[in-house]
């Protein structure tokens, strides 16, 4: 069987591949790396203003060709198709574009170091900032087409040298999934607050007891929602503040909290049920004594 590579698809579009420079973001940072296929997919902002900054060797080659070809880490040794896009650039002062309130949000929110303004405007100077403008070519295959990691440590590629085999092709976009049936329904605090509809609309169906962990430092709390909106309505309650609303998770950031759902209980379970199902989960997860349950 034929092996079919994205320069052939580049080729057929009538872009030669030497034009093009291949983003490959596989970044180290793992909370960043697991968000970026949701960025691409529901916060196209704070992707676009991702994409607009780079590292010099990666600017060396983005500024030398016309258009760049964007993918994200899937988890699976794989490499997503997010858009195919003219480039331009220009040199800006330093201050002036991390000044951008997106890149506060990408280093609190979801753990963008690599474009922290409390990082790279201390050192002053200028740098190039990169206008990605989408172009229709190679749209049907947004997020479909995946290629593997390859190997090597440069991130920006250019297409005719690196000839990426096209390793999987899906009949949907998989920037965003469809939702995961409720014993594998994990969403962070950050996504909470602008989850996919779909995602929304289950977690409003559900009626359930819950665990929050805290990523920074693991501290567990054992929670229960049956009320206006279930699931979807208390784990939104729990975000939307800067700090947790409850006595202990008051102090602490939800930027870090991650939720699943440990039971999942009838839509007219009677609160009296659904209260003692909690408590039970946490005798049995011990998180009034080791954890953040009063």
């Amino acid at each position: 069987m034929a092996v079919l590579g994205f320069n052939s698809l580049l080729e057929a579009e009538g872009i030669l591949p030497k034009e093009v420079s291949m983003i490959l973001h596989t970044t180290a940072i793992q909370k960043l790396r697991r968000m970026l296929p949701y960025l691409a997919g529901e916060r196209t902002d704070l992707f676009e203003a991702y994409n607009r900054v780079h590292g010099k060797q990666a600017t060396a080659t983005l500024v030398n060709r016309p258009f760049a070809a964007t993918f994200v880490h899937t988890g699976d040794r794989k490499l997503l198709f997010v858009g195919l896009s003219e480039v331009s650039s220009e040199e800006r002062p330093v201050a002036e574009i991390y000044a951008d309130q997106r890149y506060d949000e990408l280093e609190y929110a979801f753990g963008a170091t690599d474009t922290s303004p409390r990082l790279h405007i201390p050192r002053g100077g200028t740098q190039t900032k990169f206008t990605m403008t989408p172009i229709d070519a190679l749209q049907r295959f947004k997020g479909r087409i995946q290629i593997a990691v390859p190997a090597g440590r440069a991130y920006v590629r250019i297409a005719d040298n690196l000839d990426a085999e096209i390793v999987a092709l899906s009949e949907e976009s998989l920037l965003i999934p469809p939702a995961n049936d409720w014993d594998h329904f994990i969403v962070s605090g950050p996504m909470l607050r602008s989850l996919p509809a779909s995602w929304a609309a289950r977690l409003r169906e559900w009626r359930g007891i819950y665990l929050i962990v805290d990523e920074s430092d693991g501290a567990r709390y054992v929670g229960s929602a049956y009320r206006v909106d279930n699931l979807l309505g208390r784990w939104q309650e729990h975000v939307a503040r800067d700090k947790g609303v409850t006595k202990e998770l008051a102090k602490r950031d939800p930027v870090d909290f991650r939720f699943s759902i440990l039971q999942l209980l009838a839509p007219d379970a009677e609160p009296d049920a659904v209260i003692a199902m909690e408590h039970s989960w946490m005798e049995r997860l011990h998180t009034r004594e080791h954890g953040l349950n009063a």
